[in-house]
């Protein structure tokens, strides 16, 4: 359960969000968080059904991190964050360092497709990098039976090609929550 100095960094980290937003910089100059809802959603999910073993894809900026790593404080886990740019990493381990969140997060910087293959299954994965690797890093994913993968954006982007493939594969059971920007849900039964 997210505790109140969590949520308000992240209500703060949200603000900000909205904030470049409203000054239109260019995407590559804007943080790009999970909405706060959203973020209570999958904090309760991973607490919910003990995942321990979890790995984020993308947005280690801050409000993803904070949910997941307050969630792997819950569930005595461990959340693998991966990210691409280290300046954006450096800010999350300040963030989480001054939560006292740190201590659940294993921070891997670099390309998610060089880093998946040495993971070895995971209970929970967040999706929330380019929406043109949602595909090609979901497949890449070693999940346990039981486990679950959640796509961020999924109706704010039109993922209608993320969510058909996902439910073409064998064994899965998906659906897509109208919570934030649209989650797409994955259990591998």
């Amino acid at each position: 359960m997210l505790r109140e100095a969590e949520r308000a960094v992240i209500e703060m980290l949200w603000q900000r969000k909205l904030e470049q937003d409203a000054k239109g910089l260019p995407q590559s100059e804007r943080h790009r968080n999970l909405e706060p809802a959203s973020a209570e959603f999958i904090c309760a999910l991973v607490e919910g059904v003990g995942a321990k073993r979890m790995v984020e894809i993308g947005g280690s900026t801050g409000i993803s991190t904070i949910a997941l790593a307050a969630a792997a404080r819950e569930t005595s886990g461990r959340l693998i964050s991966m990210e691409i740019d280290p300046a954006r990493q450096s800010e999350s381990r300040q963030t989480l360092g001054g939560l006292g969140l740190e201590p659940f997060v294993d921070y891997r910087c670099g390309d998610a497709a060089l880093l998946l293959p040495d993971l070895g299954e995971m209970d929970f994965a967040l999706i929330d990098c380019e929406k043109e690797d949602y595909i090609r890093f979901f497949d890449m994913l070693k999940v346990a039976r039981g486990g679950i993968v959640v796509a961020d954006n999924i109706l704010s982007h039109d993922l209608k090609d993320y969510v058909a493939h996902v439910r073409k594969r064998p064994g899965v059971e998906s659906v897509t929550l109208s919570v934030g920007k649209g989650l797409g849900l994955t259990r591998f039964a």
